[in-house]
């Protein structure tokens, strides 16, 4: 009796944790590999109107042909994913910003300053 009950008990937990384990929000994967954004971009100049000065800080964004990357500047690594738009692409995750394709460059407005950056 006791062998059966204890039998009863583990199929009755693993097929508990199947439905918890379907139950779960599956990601569909992202194939972005042929954008021309994939690639590792740096910021270099900030523009306000018609004045623009290098940028001294580093800012590097990194993007990753499965939709994933990351933003890293002088003292912190966020990780994000990313996804085009009509005229450049946008980022999501802990940084959330808005790219457009400015020909050779991507330019990003942060509080109405643009910061431009160019291919790695």
């Amino acid at each position: 009796m006791k062998k059966s009950i204890s039998t009863g008990l583990i199929v009755l937990m693993l097929l508990s944790a199947l439905l918890l384990a379907s139950c779960g929000k599956t990601e569909e994967k992202v194939d972005l590999s042929d954008s021309k954004y994939v690639g590792t971009w740096k910021a270099t100049t900030l523009a306000l109107k018609d004045e623009s000065e290098e940028l001294g800080a580093s800012y590097v964004l990194t993007l990753n042909g499965d939709g994933t990357g990351q933003f890293v500047d002088a003292e912190d690594i966020s990780y994000i994913t990313w996804e085009l738009t009509e005229d450049g692409f946008r980022t999501k995750g802990d940084t959330k910003l808005r790219f457009t394709d400015d020909g050779d460059n991507i330019k990003t407005n942060i509080i109405g300053v643009d910061m431009i950056f160019e291919r790695q």
